[in-house]
């Protein structure tokens, strides 16, 4: 991006924020998917970019979403950062506090002994040097940790965190079993979250639901948990963890509408890179301002006018050109073994998602 779309998007955004609904501070996105270096495109993997996740809070903030959670799969969220990478994340924070989105940092601890309870302190307190004060601990497809011996140790470090980073909010917990296909029944899932659910009740719990990745999500799909605590929806309804794939399909009409409230809260698992969800992105803005359908044509042309700001329509086409092109595509939401594939199958698109920027 040069430096006058840059300001310009930036402009653009405090314009957003002056004029249109307050931000919803019950809905977000999260990075949370497996991005392997075998997924690599253009030379990125893991996680977005630096000056990518600033874009990203960006148009989080230009579309009232409240909370950007950091929690990839393939990152080592646990190892400390260098000194490159703590300046990083305090410029995140900062740009997250100028546009009221909050930042939230998840640490996956994995199988648990007691005695790396201080080490895990010590890099949440790196992070909240930062300025980051919102974490969450995610047990999330570890290995392991299904055990209730495992599942008092997270018990015991969850207290052990809260009681000795004071500074620090857990914003929430993500535990073993976050969905119910997990068991052969209802009841058994449950029990399963019998020993995790010992921490404290206001602690809100993550959930997928029914499925890892539901096509509608019902707040009756939560267990039903005692004493109760809040729920909040973890969304991998777009997060195809592929390179060769982009998920057309939209994430309307899906969810119930309570669930993008402060009663409980919703978070959209991404895809990569950044360029394939600013539809998505667009759309969920929608949803947490209210509204329950998006329009695919309104989306596609947000879409497209993205991709002209950041580089990204260099073969010869127009924004009006992609723009229908990819509403063409959201409305068809066909399979696609490859990119290529789907560049010839729409024309005006190739080179878009397959090569880098200018």
């Amino acid at each position: 991006m040069n430096n006058y779309n840059y300001l310009f998007l930036i402009l653009f955004v405090l314009f957003i924020k002056g004029s249109q609904a307050v931000i919803n501070p019950a809905v977000g996105v999260v990075e949370g998917y497996y991005w392997t270096q075998a997924d690599a495109v253009n030379g990125q993997y893991g996680s977005y970019s630096f000056s990518d996740r600033q874009k990203l809070i960006q148009m989080m903030a230009a579309n009232n979403l409240g909370v950007y959670w950091f929690s990839p799969q393939t990152v080592d969220v646990n190892a400390l950062w260098n000194t490159q990478q703590l300046n990083e994340w305090t410029t995140i924070v900062a740009l997250g506090a100028s546009l009221n989105v909050k930042i939230v940092y998840g640490i996956r601890p994995g199988w648990l002994d007691t005695a790396v309870f201080p080490t895990i302190l010590a890099r949440l307190q790196q992070i909240a040097s930062s300025g980051i004060t919102y974490y969450t601990v995610n047990f999330d497809d570890a290995e392991g940790v299904d055990t209730t011996s495992q599942q008092q140790k997270e018990v015991q470090l969850i207290n052990y965190l809260q009681t000795n980073l004071p500074s620090m909010t857990l914003y929430s917990v993500l535990p073993f079993a976050y969905y119910q296909d997990m068991f052969t029944t209802r009841t058994k899932w449950q029990n399963a979250l019998a020993t995790i659910n010992g921490v404290s009740s206001t602690i809100p719990f993550v959930f997928t639901g029914k499925e890892i990745a539901p096509s509608t999500m019902q707040t009756s799909q939560f267990p039903t948990l005692s004493p109760s605590r809040p729920y909040k929806f973890f969304d991998n309804w777009i997060a195809g963890d592929t390179k060769d794939r982009i998920s057309w399909g939209m994430i309307d009409g899906r969810v119930d509408s309570v669930i993008f409230t402060s009663q409980y809260g919703y978070f959209l698992n991404l895809a990569f890179p950044l360029e394939r969800v600013p539809h998505h992105i667009y759309c969920l803005g929608l949803l947490a301002t209210g509204s329950t359908t998006c329009s695919v044509s309104a989306s596609a042309t947000y879409w497209a006018n993205y991709l002209n700001s950041n580089g990204f329509i260099h073969n010869g086409k127009t924004v009006s050109q992609v723009a229908t092109s990819l509403t063409n595509a959201i409305n068809q939401d066909n399979y696609y073994d490859t990119i290529a594939d789907m560049e010839a199958a729409f024309p005006n698109l190739s080179t878009i998602f397959s090569t880098p920027p200018v």
